[in-house]
C-alpha cells in the first residue's frame, strides 16, 4: 500500500470515528497523514530500509484491525504511536540479526553526483553514513523523537501530542539527542543518558 507523506489533517478525531464505523476511505486518510513520521519511528527501531517497507504493511493491517478498540478519537497519535511501536518490536525480535543496509538511502545521491569528483562523493557518503550511525545508536527515545523533529518535520507540539510527553521534554530530549551525534561525530564519549 503506496502511501504519500501529507500534513495531519485537522478533522483528525472525524476521521477516526468514521474509521471506526468501516469508513475504509477514513482508515486510508489517517494513514496517509501520519505516513512520514510512522516510518520514521519504524526506521529508528529497525534501521534497515527493507524491514521497514513490511513492518509498515503490517502496522497498516493492524490499524485497520484494532481501530474499533480506540476509545477516545481524539488520543489517535499516541495509540497509532503504541500500535507501530509494538509492530516494529516483534518485527525485531522475529527477525535475525543482520546488518543494517545503507545502500538504499544513498543511491539516489549516488546517482545524482555521478558527474562529481569520486573523492567528494566518497567522502560526502562517508560523512553520512557517519550521521546514519550516530542517528541509530541513539537510545530509543532520542532517536524516534529526533527523527520527527528533523526528518518529518513535526513541531514540538505535534510530537509532543504523538509521544504523549510534555512540549519542554521534546526540547530537552532533543537538545541531548544533538548533543549524543555530535559526540558520536567527533569521538567524545557520551555521558550516562538521563532519565528525561
Amino acid at each position: 500500500m503506496a502511501m504519500s507523506s501529507t500534513k495531519p489533517q485537522p478533522n483528525e478525531s472525524a476521521l477516526v470515528c468514521a474509521a471506526r464505523q468501516g469508513d475504509q476511505e477514513a482508515i486510508v486518510k489517517l494513514l496517509e497523514s501520519n505516513w512520514r513520521w510512522l516510518k520514521g519511528l519504524a526506521y529508528n527501531l529497525l534501521g534497515n530500509p527493507d524491514d521497514v517497507d513490511e513492518v509498515m504493511q503490517n502496522i497498516c493491517i493492524l490499524v485497520i484491525q484494532k481501530i474499533g478498540t480506540l476509545r477516545e478519537p481524539e488520543r489517535f497519535r499516541p495509540w497509532l504511536t503504541t500500535v507501530a511501536r509494538h509492530a516494529a518490536l516483534a518485527y525485531r525480535q522475529q527477525r535475525s540479526q543482520k546488518p543494517v543496509q545503507l545502500d538504499d538511502l544513498l543511491l539516489a545521491q549516488q546517482q545524482a553526483a555521478e558527474n562529481e569528483n569520486v573523492a567528494e562523493v566518497l567522502d560526502r557518503e562517508d560523512t553520512q553514513q557517519k550521521i546514519l550511525t550516530a542517528v541509530r545508536l541513539l537510545p530509543e527515545k532520542y532517536g524516534e523523537l529526533f527523527i520527527m523533529k528533523y526528518v518529518d518535520d513535526l513541531s514540538y507540539n505535534q510530537i509532543s501530542e504523538i509521544l504523549n510527553i510534555p512540549v519542554t521534554t521534546v526540547q530537552i530530549r532533543l537538545v541531548r539527542a544533538r548533543r549524543m551525534i555530535l559526540n558520536h561525530l567527533t569521538g567524545k564519549p557520551n555521558d550516562k543518558v538521563p532519565r528525561t
